[in-house]
């Protein structure tokens, strides 16, 4: 099975300098599960190497990423909040740079508006599942970062598997966490918001669950939202119930706090943490 992460690779500024962006921890859990993980991004010449050579090492595929600009892109974070700033961003992701491309899964995670909706619908055409983190299309960048509806309009009613958090749900609607999540779900077929160490809330086609994180000492909580999306799009194509989906994406989040920086996954520790997320139906 294959896995395919397009967006920006980034350089953030936490305790120091590491790389960072939605494709390099959702990647990762990927690789960490025994798919075959690839990227597809563009960074800036100033992009240190020994990035790459991790990645690869890790078993990932970096052939299809591109220095295509002078400055990466690069912000500045505090741990268990947003991006506090943006300090410089790559091109944008083009159509010909998914030429070629074969995948099973494809997880769409922008995080500086680096992805149109013609990359998306190209997407579409070349994988059986295409996740959409909205986080990167949410963002303003204007005196820091805040959120808005954004370009959200341009992805509406596309065949995508959405993902966004509370903070953000709220922004592109204007409604609280249950409104957001019945209002979205009107244009896209599956929708999961999640809520930080409460859970997520999952949107079906015919059901609306909560399943509730189990409690843990997380370390390091940046990219727990970006594990939460590969791993939904995981258990989507491993063909799981929707009970199963919930717990399995919920428990592979929390797991990937437990860890320091972008970092594969453990199995047998999801395994474990998924008999500890709680499921329950809303609607359905």
């Amino acid at each position: 099975m294959s896995y395919v992460a397009v967006g920006h690779m980034t350089i953030d500024e936490i305790d120091g300098v590491r790389i960072g962006g939605s494709v390099v921890y959702g990647s990762l859990f990927a690789a960490g599960l025994g798919m075959r993980a690839s990227v597809v991004s563009r960074v800036g010449r100033d992009f240190p190497e020994e990035f790459l050579d991790k990645l690869e090492e890790e078993g990932i595929d970096t052939s299809r990423v591109k220095r295509s600009c002078e400055r990466t892109t690069r912000f500045s974070i505090s741990r268990g909040s947003y991006p506090l700033s943006l300090s410089s961003r790559c091109d944008n992701i083009s159509v010909d740079d998914l030429s070629s491309l074969d995948a099973d899964i494809i997880h769409l995670g922008p995080v500086a508006n680096e992805i149109s909706r013609e990359v998306a619908f190209e997407s579409i055409k070349i994988s059986k599942i295409v996740l959409l983190d909205l986080q990167g299309i949410l963002r303003v960048f204007d005196d820091g970062i805040r959120l808005s509806r954004g370009s959200l309009d341009e992805f509406l009613d596309l065949e995508v598997v959405v993902h966004l958090n509370d903070l953000e749900a709220t922004a592109a609607t204007g409604k609280g966490v249950r409104e957001a999540l019945k209002d979205l779900s009107r244009h896209f077929p599956i929708v999961a918001i999640t809520l930080g160490r409460d859970g997520a809330l999952f949107s079906f086609s015919d059901a609306i669950l909560y399943a509730e994180a189990p409690e843990v000492e997380a370390r390091d909580d940046v990219g727990a939202g970006d594990v939460f999306s590969a791993a939904l799009g995981i258990a989507l194509l491993r063909g799981l119930g929707l009970e199963d989906i919930a717990r399995f994406s919920v428990a592979s989040a929390t797991a990937s706090t437990l860890y320091e920086g972008p970092s594969k996954v453990d199995e047998s520790l999801i395994a474990e943490l998924e008999g500890s997320v709680k499921v329950s139906w809303i609607e359905g």
